[in-house]
C-alpha cells in the first residue's frame, strides 16, 4: 500500500494541471456538502453534552387535539400517526408529577418551561434574561455538574424555600464578569431576589434547541415568573418532560406505566382526545420536533449539494477515463510482468483515494467559508439564538466518509477499464493508446449536464421566488422605522399605571430630535409573529362546524399614520377609546371582502369568541398590509386598541428622519429616564425584519445559484476534458484529412457538433426531470410557475453555451494540426 501511495503521488505530481483540477473539483463539491452538514449537525445530529445522554427520552403525548386553552408547546400531525391525531411536547404539571412519581423504569423524571424573556437587573444594570423553569431533580436527571457552586435539588423547589438561581456561563461572563465570588450575591428577576448558588459549565447546552436560557430557577417560582400558569391546573399545558431510562429498563413497558397515569390525570378529557398514549424520543439530541421543523431548510440543500457533488464525480470519472486511455501502455507493461486485475484496480483506487483525501482536507477549508455564508442566515434567528456550526468529530468523520465514497463513486469505473489491459495489444504499439473511444466517458458528460440543468433551473426559479418576494409591497412603508420592544408588566405595571407608562414613553421617545411619529403594537408587522380569534357576526346564523377566524393585533394611537397604511374609510383610535368606552377596531380590505362582500364595514359590529360578550364596531378600514410573514397572503385583520385590551408588552415603532439606529442610544436614555429597570429588546428596524422575513428564500436564493454556478462550471471542465481527449486522440486522423485537403471549418464543426449533441441530450434528460418535480417545487415557489419558460430557455440555452465553449477550445486546437508532424509521428 505504501509503494502504490507512493507511486500515486509521483503520477499526480507529473501532471499538475490534471491534479488540480480534480483536487479543486472535489474541495467544492466535499465543501459545500460538509458545510451543509455542519448545519444539518448542529440541529439535528450533535448529543447533548450531558451524562450517558444515550438514556435520556423525551416524553410527548399523542391524541386528539381538544383545542386545549393555554396550551404552550408544540403539535404536529402525520409522520405516521392516525388519522386526526396529533402528537405533543407539553403536558399539565400534574401529570408531570405523577410520571415523577409513580413512572416505572426510569430513574429521573424532570421538567422544564422555558420563559422567553425576563427583567433582570443584575449588579445594578437591567437586561432581558432567558430564563428557564425547571423541577428540583432537572440538572442531576439531565445529567449536569456545575463549574462553580451547585445546582438546583428538589429541596429548592418546595413552596416557601428561599429564591434561588443557576446561571450560564455565558450570562456569568457578560453581566458578572467572571468574578469567582458570583456564588452568594443576588439577581433581581421581575422585581423579585433571587440568590446565585452556581454557574453552569462553559459548554453547557439545554435540552431546547438552540436554548436561549441565561437564568435557571425552581418551578417554585411560577406564582411570580408565569402567574397565568398555576401548578395545580389539570388545564394549563406548559411543561416539558423528560426522563432517564434505568438500566436494563424495558422502554416499552416504561411508555406503557406513563400512558396509564397519563389517562388517568387526563380524567374525563380522556375520551376527547380518543385514548391518548405517551410516545418516548431519543432524547440524546434533546427535543426532537422544533429541531426536525428547523432542519428541513438543510435537509433540502443536502439534496442540492449532493447534486454538486455527484456532477463533481462525474466529472472526475470522464477525466481519469481519458487519463487511463492515454496511460494503456504503461497497464499494459505492468500486466504483462505479473500484475493482476485487482492489483491494477487497486492502484488505480490509491491515486482516486490521494485525489479525494486531498479534495476533502482543502473541502473544510471551502466549507469555513460557505459556513460564513450560513452564519449571515443564521443572524437573523430570534434573539438570544445560539447555533453552533463548529467542525467537531461528527463534521471531520462525515468529511472523511464523503471523501472515501467519492473516491469509490468516481474512480471504480476507470479503475475497472483500466485493469482489462491487454499486454500483448498495449505492447505491440505505442499508437494505441488513443484507441478508445470512451462511450462512457461520454454517458458521463451527458449526466453532468442534466444534472446541471435541474440545479440551474431551481436557482433560477428560487432567484425569481426571492427576487419577487424582495418586490412585493408590504403595504406600508419600511424605511426609517426603528422598533424595540419593552415589557412594563415585568417591572410591575398594569391598569391605569401601565396606560399612563405608555403615554409617558411615547412623549418622550417623540421629543427626541429626528424623531417624526411614535406608536406601539403587540408585535412587529412581518415578524413571523401571528394572533387569531374566532369571529362571530350577530344575526348571522353561524353554521354548524364552520370556523371562521380573523388575525388580530393590538396597536396604539397613530399606529397607521406611523406605518403609513392608508385608511380607507372611517376613523383611527383615539385617547378616548379607553377600558370605559365601547370596544371598536379597524379592520384591512381582506375582511371587508371576506365577511361584507368588499363593502364599506364601517358600522358593522362582530364578536371575538374570547370569552367576552361585548361586541365591536368597525370604525375604520384600512388597506391590506403584510401581517406575519411577506411570503404569506394577508388574512382578515382587526387591529384593536391597546387603551381597551391592555398588553404588558409592546413594540414601540419609530418613524425617523435619521438613521433609525443612530437614535438607539439616545431612545435608551429617554426609558431609562422614565425606570431605569427596564431593559430595551429586539432593537431592530422595521426594515431588518423585513429581511428576517426573507432570511430563508435569500439563502435559497443565494447557495442555490453559487452551487449552480459551481455544477455548471464543473460540466465545462468535464466537457472540455472529452473534447481535448478526442482531439488528441484523432490528431493523426486530423493531420491526413488536412493533407488530403480539408479545411479547418470541415475539422472544427464535427468537433462542436459532438459536444452539441452530449449538450443538447443532457438539457433535454434535465428538463424532463424538472417536469417531474413540478408538484414539490411549486410549494417552494412564489410568483413563479413551476413550468416556467423563461427558467427553462434560459437554463438549456446557458448549457448549450458552455458546451460550445469547452468545445471551441479543443476543436480550435485541431484547426491548427500540421498535418507533416502528425503524419510523421504516426
Amino acid at each position: 500500500m505504501l509503494s502504490d501511495l507512493r507511486y500515486a503521488f509521483r503520477q499526480l505530481t507529473k501532471s499538475p494541471g490534471f491534479t488540480a483540477v480534480a483536487v479543486l473539483s472535489l474541495a467544492l463539491g466535499i465543501g459545500a456538502n460538509t458545510a451543509i452538514f455542519s448545519a444539518l449537525n448542529a440541529v439535528l445530529l450533535r448529543s447533548l453534552p450531558v451524562r450517558n445522554p444515550h438514556e435520556l427520552r423525551s416524553i410527548n403525548w399523542i391524541g386528539l387535539n381538544p383545542e386545549f386553552k393555554g396550551y404552550t408547546g408544540t403539535c404536529t400531525s402525520g409522520r405516521g400517526l392516525p388519522r386526526g391525531f396529533e402528537m405533543g411536547t407539553s403536558f399539565p404539571y400534574p401529570a408531570f408529577r405523577e410520571f415523577q412519581n409513580r413512572g416505572a423504569g426510569f430513574t429521573d423524571v424532570f421538567a422544564c418551561y422555558a420563559l422567553k424573556s425576563a427583567t433582570a437587573v443584575t449588579r445594578g444594570e437591567a437586561s432581558v434574561a432567558g430564563t428557564m423553569l425547571v423541577s428540583g431533580n432537572f440538572f442531576s436527571g439531565y445529567g449536569v455538574n456545575p463549574l462553580i457552586g451547585r445546582t438546583l435539588t428538589p429541596e429548592d423547589d418546595r413552596p416557601g424555600a428561599p429564591p434561588v438561581a443557576v446561571i450560564t456561563y455565558l450570562w456569568w461572563e457578560r453581566h458578572c464578569g467572571l468574578d469567582p465570588n458570583v456564588v452568594g450575591q443576588t439577581i433581581i428577576l421581575n422585581q423579585a431576589s433571587y440568590t446565585v448558588i452556581g454557574v453552569l459549565p462553559r459548554h453547557y447546552k439545554g435540552p431546547m434547541m438552540g436554548d436561549p436560557s441565561d437564568i435557571y430557577v425552581p418551578m417554585s417560582a411560577q406564582p411570580h415568573l408565569v402567574p397565568g400558569r398555576p401548578l395545580d391546573s389539570p388545564n394549563r399545558w406548559w411543561v416539558q418532560v423528560m426522563g432517564r431510562l434505568a438500566p436494563g429498563a424495558n422502554e416499552a413497558q416504561a411508555q406503557a406505566s406513563l400512558a396509564v397515569l397519563f389517562q388517568q390525570v387526563l380524567g374525563e378529557s380522556n375520551a376527547k382526545m380518543g385514548q391518548p398514549g405517551i410516545v418516548l424520543e431519543d432524547g440524546s439530541r434533546g427535543q426532537l420536533m422544533l429541531r426536525q421543523k428547523a432542519a428541513k431548510p438543510f435537509l433540502a440543500l443536502t439534496v442540492v449539494v449532493g447534486l454538486v457533488l455527484l456532477v463533481a464525480c462525474a466529472n472526475l470519472a470522464t477525466l481519469l477515463l481519458a487519463r487511463g486511455a492515454a496511460r494503456q501502455h504503461e497497464m499494459a507493461v505492468r500486466a504483462a510482468i505479473g500484475a493482476g486485475r485487482w492489483r491494477l484496480i487497486r492502484q488505480s483506487l490509491t491515486e482516486s483515494l490521494v485525489l479525494a483525501l486531498a479534495g476533502g482536507g482543502l473541502g473544510l477549508v471551502v466549507s469555513a467559508w460557505i459556513k460564513h455564508a450560513l452564519g449571515g442566515f443564521l443572524s437573523f434567528a430570534p434573539e438570544g439564538f445560539r447555533f453552533d456550526l463548529r467542525t467537531d468529530s461528527n463534521v471531520f468523520l462525515f468529511t472523511l466518509c464523503v471523501s472515501v465514497v467519492t473516491a469509490l463513486v468516481f474512480g471504480l469505473l476507470p479503475a475497472l477499464r483500466a485493469s482489462r489491459a491487454d499486454p500483448l495489444a498495449g505492447l505491440k504499439s505505442r499508437s494505441a493508446l488513443g484507441a478508445p473511444r470512451l462511450r462512457l466517458g461520454k454517458v458521463l458528460v451527458t449526466v453532468q449536464v442534466g444534472l446541471s440543468v435541474l440545479l440551474v433551473v431551481g436557482a433560477s426559479l428560487m432567484i425569481r421566488t426571492f427576487a419577487n418576494l424582495a418586490r412585493v409591497q408590504p403595504g406600508f412603508d419600511p424605511q426609517n422605522v426603528l422598533l424595540f420592544r419593552l415589557d412594563p408588566g415585568q417591572a410591575g405595571y398594569s391598569g391605569e399605571k401601565l396606560i399612563t407608562f405608555y403615554d409617558q414613553t411615547c412623549a418622550a421617545l417623540l421629543a427626541i430630535p429626528g424623531v417624526k411619529a411614535v406608536t406601539f403594537s403587540g408585535f412587529p408587522l412581518a415578524s413571523g409573529s401571528h394572533s387569531s380569534e374566532g369571529i362571530q357576526f350577530p344575526g348571522r346564523v353561524q353554521v354548524p362546524g364552520s370556523d371562521e377566524q380573523t388575525a388580530v393585533l393590538g396597536v396604539g394611537e397613530d399606529f397607521f399614520q406611523t406605518m403609513s397604511i392608508p385608511l380607507l374609510a372611517g376613523r383611527d383610535f383615539t385617547v378616548s377609546d379607553n377600558a370605559s368606552s365601547p370596544l371598536v377596531a379597524v379592520v384591512n380590505e381582506t375582511f371587508a371582502r371576506r365577511f361584507f362582500g368588499g363593502e364599506n364595514p364601517v358600522g358593522q359590529t362582530f364578536r371575538l369568541q374570547d370569552g367576552t360578550a361585548r361586541a365591536f364596531q368597525i370604525v375604520g378600514y384600512c388597506r391590506d398590509a403584510k401581517y406575519n410573514e411577506v411570503r404569506a397572503e394577508v388574512p382578515p385583520l382587526v387591529f384593536w386598541s391597546q387603551r381597551q385590551r391592555l398588553q404588558p408588552n409592546v413594540t414601540f415603532v419609530l418613524r425617523t428622519a435619521l438613521p433609525p439606529l443612530a437614535l438607539v442610544p439616545a431612545v435608551r436614555k429617554a426609558v431609562s429616564a422614565l425606570d431605569a429597570n427596564l431593559p430595551l429588546s429586539r432593537i431592530k428596524t422595521q426594515e431588518q425584519q423585513v429581511e428576517q422575513s426573507l432570511a430563508a428564500d435569500r439563502l435559497f436564493a443565494s447557495l442555490g445559484g453559487a452551487f449552480a454556478f459551481l455544477a455548471v462550471l464543473l460540466s465545462c471542465i468535464g466537457l472540455y476534458g472529452l473534447m481535448a481527449y478526442n482531439v488528441t486522440r484523432r490528431t493523426s486522423e486530423f493531420g491526413i484529412r488536412m493533407a488530403l485537403g480539408a479545411t479547418r471549418r470541415n475539422i472544427a464543426i464535427p468537433i462542436l457538433r459532438e459536444a452539441l449533441l452530449l449538450a443538447g441530450t443532457g438539457v433535454v434528460l434535465g428538463t424532463l426531470v424538472v417536469l417531474s418535480l413540478v408538484g414539490f417545487i411549486k410549494s417552494q415557489l412564489y410568483g413563479v410557475n413551476p413550468v416556467d419558460p423563461l427558467s427553462l430557455t434560459t437554463g438549456a440555452l446557458l448549457l448549450v453555451a458552455v458546451a460550445v465553449f469547452a468545445a471551441w477550445l479543443p476543436a480550435r486546437r485541431a484547426t491548427k494540426v500540421n498535418p507533416i508532424e502528425a503524419l510523421r509521428s504516426e
